[in-house]
């Protein structure tokens, strides 16, 4: 394993500050592929809390062992990474919020709402590059090096881990931990200057620069519309929406115009199509309806199966359970099932709705829908029971 100090760090919007235009073209990496540091005094301890940690990922329940969306997101990373890929190990975590780290010793963290946030395979190599640039501009390693000075918070195993099981951590807390390793705004400056030529170079879209900020920006504002709590994001990056527009210029004027390119949105659309049943359930079990609702919407646009659509629509509408809402969700199960291509589970909590409204032959004919299309159902028993009751 590489390097010497663990370090966790949040999904980073970009920020573009007032640098001359030679120091951004003179940024570039300080270390070469394969950099192990010098032993320190104090390593030793520092080393085993590193070891811990990944060690933890590695045994997380939350981690991802879908081999069609790990080897999606190695690829990435690794084109993107050039020489440095051999120096990182890829590890997805089934989180719906929006957030990437990584270690100076090349644990890179990728959640799950990354790629559900994400509108191509650009988008989400724009968010690993900033973050293998903090690596190879050995600002993870600057900023552990100042937490462990200044910090009482505990151990880096036990940040780290909260941080990988953070869909279960209060937003507060788990933003007071984000902060505390965030970056100085140069660092965030030369990171996006440098990630973004990795990007480039990969032969990405430099655009998704920042239409991936912009895409977490309308989601957060959603979001506030209907009175939920922050994000990570929202909660950290407060003037996000200045900093794309001062990236947008940057790259504009370096690489030219966005119609000059054409993002990777078919990969990507399919990636998450196989998933979404999964990324999404993920995301409406969080009770953030606002946030679901700006993604279902994004996602409608960006040409995501309307069955998949509609159906977590009513997944939506049918959780939330607001005044209308059992109407809307079994309006939104139909149109689901009118494209022929829904998911079984539209047949049985259609099922339950209709159950609920008193429909008992409409509730019927639905279950044993529901259990011709999924006959390894395994709530099937349950499924069984209501039908002999309703004979």
């Amino acid at each position: 394993m590489r390097g010497i100090f663990p370090c966790i760090v949040a999904a980073v919007v970009a920020v573009v500050c007032a640098l001359p235009a030679a120091a951004q073209t003179d940024i570039d990496h300080r270390i070469p592929p394969g950099y192990e540091p010098e032993q320190g005094p104090d390593e030793q301890g520092l080393w085993m809390e590193v070891e811990e940690y990944e060690k933890a990922i590695r045994r997380s329940a939350l981690r991802v062992d879908d081999p069609d969306l790990n080897n999606y997101v190695a690829a990435i990373v690794c084109r993107v990474a050039a020489e440095y890929c051999r120096d990182f190990r890829v590890y997805l975590i089934r989180n719906p919020g929006f957030n990437a780290s990584m270690t100076p010793t090349g644990v890179m963290q990728i959640w799950t709402g990354l790629l559900l946030r994400s509108g191509s395979s650009d988008e989400v190599a724009a968010v690993v590059g900033h973050e293998i640039a903090h690596y190879t501009r050995l600002h993870t390693l600057e900023r552990l090096r100042s937490i462990k000075r200044n910090s009482a918070a505990g151990s880096i195993f036990d940040i780290g881990v909260a941080i990988v099981t953070g869909v279960s951590v209060p937003v507060g807390q788990l933003t007071a931990l984000l902060s505390a390793l965030s970056f100085s705004r140069e660092q965030e400056t030369e990171a996006d200057f440098l990630g973004t030529r990795l990007v480039a170079d990969a032969g990405y879209d430099p655009h998704a620069a920042y239409r991936i900020w912009r895409n977490v920006i309308a989601e957060e504002e959603a979001a506030e519309v209907k009175r939920e709590q922050p994000g990570i994001f929202g909660a950290t990056h407060p003037d996000a929406a200045e900093r794309a527009a001062g990236l947008e210029a940057w790259i504009t004027t370096t690489w030219g115009p966005r119609e000059d390119f054409e993002p990777s949105v078919r990969e990507h659309l399919d990636v998450l199509e196989r998933s979404y049943l999964t990324l999404m359930e993920d995301q409406i079990d969080t009770n953030r309806f606002g946030r679901s609702e700006a993604l279902l919407t994004r996602h409608a646009d960006m040409g995501i199966d309307p069955a998949l659509i509609h159906y977590y629509y009513g997944e939506m509408y049918r959780q939330r359970g607001a005044a209308g809402d059992e109407a809307s969700a079994i309006d939104a199960y139909r149109r689901s099932l009118d494209t022929g291509r829904a998911p079984p589970e539209a047949f049985r909590n259609l099922g339950y709705l209709y159950l609920k409204s008193g429909e008992a032959s409409q509730a019927a004919a639905h279950f044993r829908r529901y259990l011709e299309a999924r006959p390894d159902a395994t709530d099937r028993a349950m499924i069984e029971f209501y039908l002999e009751d309703m004979s």
